[in-house]
C-alpha cells in the first residue's frame, strides 16, 4: 500500500513542478480554418496550466471509464465464479462429511453425503471415487464394488476401479476375480506396486504356485520386492509345487523342483527333506544323504534329522555310522547336532553316552524344552532311574514346547502339509527366513512327543503323572513353574548331579 501512496505523491509533485515552471503568463491559442459548420469557432485562448490540468483529468477520466466498462463486462463471469466457488466449498464439505461418516461406520449418512457431493462436484469420475471410498470405509462393500465396477468405464478411473475391485475380491475370497483385475492392472501399468502385491497374494491363496513364481520374477525385475525375500519365497513355491507333483506320482519333475528349491534356499528344510525322499524313491540314497549334509551345514533342523534317519533306514551299521559322522561333521556345535547324537545313542541302548551329550544342553538352557526333558526321561529310564524319569516327564508336561516335526514320518509323507500350510510358509519363511511349523505358526495344539510311549512302560497307578497344558505361548522361551518346592529342588539337583 505504501508504494502506491508514494507513487501518487510523486506524480502530484511532478505535476505541481511542471505547472510552476510553465506559469500562468504563457497562453495556448486554438483556432479553426473552417468558415462555417460545426468546426467553425472563434479563436480560443487558454493558459498552459489549464490545458495541462484539463489533459491530466481527461486522461484519468478515460481510464476510469475504461475500468468501469471492463468491470461491467466481467461482472457476469465473476457472479458465476462466485456461485461456483460457493458450490465447490459445499462439495468439499459434503466430501469431507461422507468420508468421515464412512470412517465412523455410519452407512446411511455416508451414502447421503456422497450423493450430495456427487451432485455438487459435477464430475462423474470424482463422484464415483468419493462414493466408493465412503462406502468402503463404512463397510458397505457391495455399494463400493458397484462404484468400482462403474469406474472401469472411464480411462481416468480404470486403474482405481481395478485396484478397488481386486482388493475387495481378495478380501471376500473371489480369488479368480482378484487375479483377473490385478493382472490386467499390472500389465497396463508395470509400476503399480499394489497390483504386484495383490496378484501374488491371490495366486498363492489360490495355490497357483508356478503362476505366483512368474509374478514374483516380474516383481523382482521391477524392484517391487527385495531379492532375498524373493529368493526364499521362490524356494517355498517350488517346494509346494514339487509336493503336489509328488502326490500325483510325477516324481521326476517333483525332484527337479525340489532340488531347485534346495539350491535357492539350502536352509529351507522342507525342500531338502522332499528332495532327499525323492532321491531315495529313485534308489539314490547317496545323493539324498549328500543333499541333507549340505543343508545341515546351513541350518541344522530337526526335520532334516528325521529325513536323514529315513534315508538310513535299512542300511548296515557301518554305512549308518559313516553317514551319521559325515552329517555331524557339517555342523558339530549346533544344538540339533547334539540332540541327533544323543538320540542315536538312545537307539543303540547306550544311555550313558546319551546322558553325557544331553547333560551340557540341560545345564546351558535356563528352561529346557519338553523335547529335551523327554530325552532326559528316556535316558534315566534306560539307566533304571525310574524316579528321575518320572520327574523329567512331569517337567516335560509343563516345559516350553518346540515345534513338532513328527509329520516327517519315515513310513509316510515327507511333510504332511496342506496347501494352506504351504501358503503360510510362503510368507512366514519367505519374509523372515524363520522356518516355523505351520501347526506351530497357527497356534494349533501340539503334543509332547515321547511322554505317551514312556508312560506305557509303567502302569497308570504307579506313575500318576498329571499332564498340564503349558501356560506359556508355544514360542515363549520361559518355562511354566513346576508345582511343589521339593520337586523343583529335585530337578535342580538332577541338573547338577554328574552322570557316569
Amino acid at each position: 500500500m505504501t508504494k502506491y501512496v508514494i507513487t501518487i505523491l510523486a506524480f502530484l509533485a511532478v505535476l505541481a513542478g511542471l505547472l510552476l515552471w510553465v506559469g500562468d503568463d504563457i497562453m495556448l491559442s486554438i483556432s479553426s480554418s473552417a468558415t462555417s459548420g460545426f468546426f467553425a469557432f472563434a479563436p480560443l485562448e487558454l493558459s498552459w496550466q489549464f490545458a495541462i490540468i484539463a489533459s491530466v483529468f481527461g486522461l484519468l477520466g478515460l481510464i476510469g471509464l475504461w475500468s468501469l466498462f471492463l468491470w461491467l463486462w466481467r461482472l457476469p463471469r465473476r457472479v458465476r465464479s462466485g456461485v461456483g466457488l460457493r458450490r465447490r466449498n459445499r462439495a468439499l464439505d459434503a466430501m469431507e462429511e461422507a468420508l468421515l461418516a464412512g470412517a465412523e461406520g455410519d452407512v446411511k449418512k455416508a451414502r447421503k453425503k456422497a450423493e450430495v457431493a456427487r451432485n455438487l462436484i459435477g464430475s462423474t469420475e470424482l463422484g464415483r471415487v468419493i462414493s466408493a471410498l465412503s462406502a468402503e470405509a463404512a463397510g458397505d462393500s457391495d455399494v463400493a464394488v458397484e462404484h468400482y465396477q462403474a469406474m472401469l468405464e472411464s480411462d481416468k478411473t480404470r486403474a482405481t476401479g481395478q485396484r478397488g475391485l481386486a482388493q475387495n475380491m481378495l478380501a471376500t475370497g473371489d480369488l479368480p476375480g482378484a487375479i483377473k483385475q490385478s493382472r490386467e492392472a499390472y500389465t497396463d501399468n508395470p509400476d503399480a506396486r499394489w497390483a504386484f502385491d495383490t496378484l501374488f497374494k491371490a495366486e498363492v491363496a489360490n495355490h497357483q504356485w508356478l503362476d505366483a513364481e512368474e509374478t514374483l520374477d516380474a516383481g523382482e525385475h521391477r524392484k517391487h520386492i527385495d531379492k532375498t525375500i524373493a529368493r526364499r519365497r521362490r524356494a517355498v513355491l517350488n517346494t509346494a509345487e514339487a509336493d503336489r507333483l509328488h502326490d500325483d506320482e510325477n516324481y521326476k519333475e517333483a525332484l527337479e523342483l525340489a532340488v531347485k528349491a534346495n539350491s535357492l534356499a539350502p536352509e529351507f528344510a522342507p525342500a531338502a527333506a522332499l528332495a532327499a525322499k525323492l532321491y531315495k524313491l529313485q534308489g539314490d540314497q547317496k545323493a539324498a544323504s549328500k543333499l541333507i549334509e549340505r543343508s545341515w551345514e546351513h541350518s541344522a533342523h530337526p526335520a532334516l534329522s528325521l529325513s536323514f534317519l529315513d534315508i538310513l533306514e535299512g542300511a548296515d551299521a557301518k554305512t549308518r555310522d559313516k553317514r551319521l559322522a559325515a552329517l555331524v561333521k557339517q555342523n558339530p556345535d549346533h544344538r540339533e547336532t547334539k540332540i541327533l547324537v544323543a538320540e542315536d545313542h538312545l537307539r543303540r541302548g547306550d544311555a550313558v553316552q546319551a546322558w553325557a551329550v544331553l547333560s551340557p544342553l540341560l545345564r546351558s538352557e535356563d528352561a529346557p524344552s519338553s523335547r529335551l526333558c523327554v530325552l532326559a526321561a528316556q535316558s534315566e529310564e534306560r539307566l533304571n532311574n525310574s524316579t528321575d524319569a518320572r520327574l523329567w516327564l512331569q517337567r516335560a508336561a509343563t516345559a516350553p514346547r518346540e515345534a513338532d516335526w513328527s509329520d516327517l514320518d519315515p513310513s509316510g509323507e515327507s511333510f504332511d502339509y496342506t496347501p494352506q500350510d504351504w501358503r503360510r510358509l510362503v510368507f512366514s519363511f519367505g519374509d523372515t527366513g524363520e522356518l516355523i511349523h505351520p501347526r506351530f505358526d497357527s497356534r494349533a495344539p501340539l503334543r509332547v512327543p515321547g511322554i505317551a510311549d514312556l508312560a506305557e512302560e509303567e502302569s497308570v497307578e504307579s506313575k500318576k503323572v498329571e499332564i498340564v497344558e503349558p501356560t506359556t505361548q508355544p514360542d515363549d522361551p520361559g518355562a511354566a513353574p513346576i508345582k511343589g518346592t521339593d520337586l523343583a529342588d529335585r530337578l535342580d539337583s538332577l541338573l547338577d548331579k554328574p552322570k557316569t
